[in-house]
């Protein structure tokens, strides 16, 4: 049979109610003829004693400075608790399942305790209880080197490990579940008319997820781009079809050819770093800068030097980092923070005239940018936060809700 890699994040398993649901989700692939292998995330319930916050606050209280190897072992907690938990709901509803840590599903990763990326993953033992007709329930988040140290994936990483697993086990697809409908035409909590959008492209998926929006991150994109495996966002708690992410969007030639925007992403802390060097040669301190940043690890979205000064892009908490690196080297910074707003598409920037309809429509609001720019699938631009919701609003009011009424069919009375 086929495999069906399905990730389950910690709201979706987080109360027995819920993982009834999960049950369902399970039991629907297994009836439609699949071998489901499950990734969940940590259960995620803040303040229980389970909690992978509660478990992080204990282990500081007892030591302030206790070393990234022994944070990684006991942020390994978290998903562990939740696969034994899953699989018990499993055996009870009539399943045979098994779970494996990310250690005994193989999955190799660097040595960067709390940020690992994945080496690649030996499937031995999945592929072995797989054969003999179990539910695989796999831990998120985590792996272990070659030589057996575990290690945390980030932010993202369940999402990480279950496009990597399903690379590595040729799976029919890999779904994705969250607790909305997909991924949408904004934030449905900022835009209460966002649809869900029903089919994307992995770039489009991808620079959704870069510039801000939440619902997938944007390694696991670039794992199921790499390897050509389709993707989709479902709802737990739903039975709407949800977002498929593919080599090519679907729908009608008609309508494809005409979007240039898939959807609005934003992020709510964004600044604008400009750097001047005290010997007003901006080139040097740019090399001395950039070289600071590799160093640390640190990056911008954009970086523009000019004999003058040196302009950097990205989210606020490494914009702060940037300017205490360009203090050190005696470069001085002044900063606007704001909300980063993007336009993102298969085509976005190349239409004709959209940037200007994002910049005039902006100014009719009267709303302020600190900057723009431009890239082969993105338009973005910097605003006050207090300007981000009107914004956004406006944006998909535009771009999407106009066209919605424009698409209406007549009913005879003008409607």
């Amino acid at each position: 049979m086929a495999i069906l890699v399905q990730k389950f994040g910690g709201t979706s398993v987080s109360t027995p109610e819920r993982r009834q649901q999960v049950i369902a989700k399970i039991s629907a692939a297994t009836k439609a003829g699949y071998s489901p292998v499950v990734v969940v995330s940590a259960l995620g319930r803040r303040g229980e004693s389970y909690a992978t916050d509660t478990l992080l606050n204990l282990a500081r209280q007892e030591c302030p400075s206790i070393d990234s190897r022994e944070l990684d072992m006991i942020m390994a907690c978290g998903e562990i608790v939740a696969g034994v938990i899953v699989v018990g709901a499993l055996k009870n509803a009539g399943f045979d399942a098994v779970f494996l840590s990310g250690q005994q599903a193989g999955i190799i990763t660097t040595m960067k305790h709390g940020d690992a990326q994945i080496v690649e993953i030996k499937p031995v033992n999945v592929l072995k209880h797989v054969a003999e007709g179990k539910i695989v329930v796999v831990a998120g988040f985590q792996g272990a080197t070659e030589s057996g140290e575990i290690t945390t994936l980030g932010r993202g990483g369940s999402d990480t490990t279950a496009t990597a697993m399903g690379a590595a086990v040729a799976a029919a697809a890999v779904e994705i579940y969250t607790d909305v409908n997909g991924i949408m035409t904004a934030d449905p909590r900022i835009v209460p008319a966002a649809s869900t959008i029903e089919s994307c492209t992995y770039e489009e998926a991808h620079q959704l997820a870069l510039h801000g929006a939440k619902v997938i991150h944007p390694r696991a994109v670039e794992i199921a781009w790499r390897h050509n495996v389709p993707l989709k966002v479902k709802c737990t708690f739903t039975d709407e079809a949800g977002t498929t992410i593919s080599s090519k969007a679907e729908g009608t030639i008609e309508r494809l050819r005409d979007r240039a925007v898939v959807g609005i992403a934003h992020e709510t802390d964004y600044g604008v770093l400009t750097l001047k060097d005290a010997n007003s040669d901006a080139f040097a301190g740019a090399g001395r800068l950039l070289g600071k940043m590799a160093s640390v690890g640190v990056d911008a979205d954009h970086i523009q030097v000019s004999k003058r000064d040196m302009e950097v892009a990205a989210s606020a908490a490494n914009i702060e980092t940037i300017a205490a690196l360009g203090q050190e080297i005696g470069m001085k910074s002044a900063e606007q923070v704001g909300s980063r707003i993007s336009l993102v598409g298969g085509s976005a920037n190349s239409v004709s005239g959209l940037a200007d309809t994002f910049i005039e429509l902006l100014q009719r609001e009267r709303i302020a940018l600190l900057q723009t720019s431009t890239e082969p699938y993105a338009i973005s631009g910097i605003v006050d936060k207090k300007d981000m919701t009107a914004a956004i609003q406006a944006l998909h009011g535009r771009l999407f809700e106009s066209q919605r009424t424009a698409d209406r069919p007549d009913d005879g009375h003008g409607r």
